[in-house]
């Protein structure tokens, strides 16, 4: 019979080993999870903040628009009125009887 100096892993040491594994690889598993789901949150505040800032900025932009937009309404009315004046002008000047 020959000796063997290796210390031979019994069953009940390899379960608790396997065990003892599991253990490393869930808290492992949970705390890249846990990492995961912070960034994930902080990824999703700052979209939303940069999403905040780009509707701002277009709303005040809309604003500006809708303003030149009536400013320009206002310049074509009084140019229109203009235009129409000139033209009742010119007919009043041809349809004046000659002197």
């Amino acid at each position: 019979m020959t000796t063997n100096d290796e210390p031979t892993m019994t069953r009940a040491d390899a379960s608790g080993a396997a065990a003892r594994l599991l253990e490393v690889a869930a808290r492992n598993a949970d705390e890249l999870l846990a990492d995961a789901k912070a960034e994930a949150e902080g990824l999703l505040a700052a979209a939303r903040a940069e999403a905040q800032q780009v509707r701002a900025g277009l709303e005040e932009e809309r604003a500006r628009h809708s303003t030149e937009i009536a400013r320009l309404k206002q310049l074509e009315q009084e140019h229109r009125e203009r235009v129409r004046r000139h033209a009742n002008d010119l007919l009043a000047q041809i349809e004046a009887p000659p002197s």
